[in-house]
């Protein structure tokens, strides 16, 4: 994940980034984040990635 660039951190423990990708997860983790929360909504249209 070389989109490091696009995460804006908002305090000292939130940070927030564009859409991730399932393969970003070990990237994310290896940043030293603990947490992913995830604000799609429900019922969004099956076909968005």
């Amino acid at each position: 994940m070389e989109r490091h660039s696009d995460w804006k951190a908002l305090d000292n423990q939130v940070t927030v980034a564009p859409q991730i990708r399932p393969a970003d997860v070990a990237d994310i983790a290896a940043a030293g984040y603990l947490v992913v929360m995830c604000n799609r909504p429900d019922g969004e249209d099956p076909g968005q990635p």
